[in-house]
């Protein structure tokens, strides 16, 4: 089996969790048969010394498929 692994970056203002399911989801949409996604950066961005959203990078693997024609 041959693999691709792409780096994604996810945000969200509620979670890490929600910032990761959100950079898979999307990234679903366009490649099939992600199933490994793994945490490379979090990031934690301040407003008012509060966290107002988490950045997260991530690598997602999926494998490469075999297309003889298309």
């Amino acid at each position: 089996m041959v693999e691709k692994t792409i780096e994604l970056t996810g945000s969200s203002a509620t979670s890490i969790e929600e910032a990761v399911s959100l950079a898979v989801a999307r990234a679903s949409v366009t490649i099939s048969g992600i199933y490994q996604a793994q945490l490379t950066d979090i990031t934690a961005q301040v407003e008012d010394g509060m966290v107002a959203r988490w950045k997260v990078k991530i690598k997602a693997t999926f494998p490469v498929k075999d297309r003889v024609h298309e």
